[in-house]
């Protein structure tokens, strides 16, 4: 199945550079629409009719025009540190960098923000500090063993040594099972959105941002969504060959990241949050026990490369 946009993402020069260009440009648009039509939905499923598509937008701008009052300059330097290094994740995702590399420095924004919080004598900020650091000690491992069965089933950190062996979800199913698990953590979504559960924390580590700098913040999320999905859709970057069809990867790609994007969604709606106890035995129990069979099964059917 041929499509308009095939010659272009065939031309060598355009997928190496301007396409992840594009795409980093694109990135919060396309997140904060994402976010914008999630609220959409989940209002409609509660019988809502809901803020408009680009409320996300709508909010940030906003806050732009907000004054700013900053706590203290340390407070300040580690929200910038947490949004650059969301959008520098991002970027080195884009470009095809090395996926151990991409998977510390997003991990490393988190801490940023954790340090944010801990900077400040809100007991909001405190206490939303301490829940996302619990869910960085929960999440994180279950990301690098991911990169790491990658490496495993690919013989490279790489990204484009992906392109060069057959879909990740034929040999990595239960580890893309595993990120799915996690999705709702990196969303701040029930039943994870422990770290900023605003009924019981007002907005957790990021509590005392205001004006344009909390605008910063939010805008980062955006980009934080796109990352996940994209990181996702790497899990299926391949033509698929129905008899007399082809289905290009592409397409492929998008189709895996909006089942995750809509996956998100459902659970969100469907759960309730859980306690911080609750959500590490899951996470533990399920997300580990995922990846050990899966790298049972890739052993036992002997497609790992050394």
């Amino acid at each position: 199945m041929n499509t308009f946009l095939d010659p272009i993402l065939t031309n060598s020069y355009v997928t190496t550079y301007g396409l992840p260009v594009l795409l980093l440009l694109l990135s919060p648009i396309i997140g904060g629409l994402l976010m914008g039509i999630d609220r959409k939905l989940t209002a409609r499923l509660q019988n809502r009719r809901g803020p408009p598509i680009v409320q996300p937008f709508y909010d940030v701008f906003k806050l732009f025009g907000k004054e700013d009052n900053v706590m203290n300059k340390a407070y300040l330097v580690f929200g910038l540190a947490y949004q650059t290094t969301v959008v520098l994740s991002l970027a080195l995702l884009l470009f095809e960098y090395d996926l151990l590399v991409i998977a510390f420095v997003f991990g490393l924004s988190f801490i940023f923000l954790v340090l944010a919080g801990y900077s400040v004598r809100s007991q909001f900020s405190y206490v939303g500090s301490n829940r996302e650091l619990l869910q960085m000690m929960t999440y994180e491992p279950i990301l690098l063993l991911v990169v790491f069965l990658i490496r495993l089933v690919t013989g490279s950190f790489e990204v484009e040594a992906i392109y060069k062996v057959e879909p990740l979800l034929y040999t990595l199913p239960l580890a893309l099972l595993a990120i799915f698990i996690i999705l709702p953590i990196k969303f701040r979504k029930s039943p994870y959105d422990i770290s900023s559960a605003h009924q019981e924390i007002a907005q957790g580590p990021m509590t005392e941002f205001t004006g344009k700098y909390l605008g910063l913040i939010e805008s980062a999320h955006f980009f934080e969504m796109f990352f996940m999905l994209w990181f996702i859709g790497l899990f299926f970057v391949h033509d698929l060959v129905l008899g007399a069809i082809t289905i290009p990867g592409w397409i492929m790609r998008l189709g895996l990241m909006f089942v995750a994007y809509l996956f998100s969604i459902v659970v969100d709606n469907a759960t309730a949050r859980l306690r911080v106890d609750q959500m590490l035995k899951q996470i533990y129990i399920v997300g580990l026990i995922l990846i050990v069979l899966n790298l049972v099964y890739i052993l036992i059917t002997g497609r790992w490369i050394a």
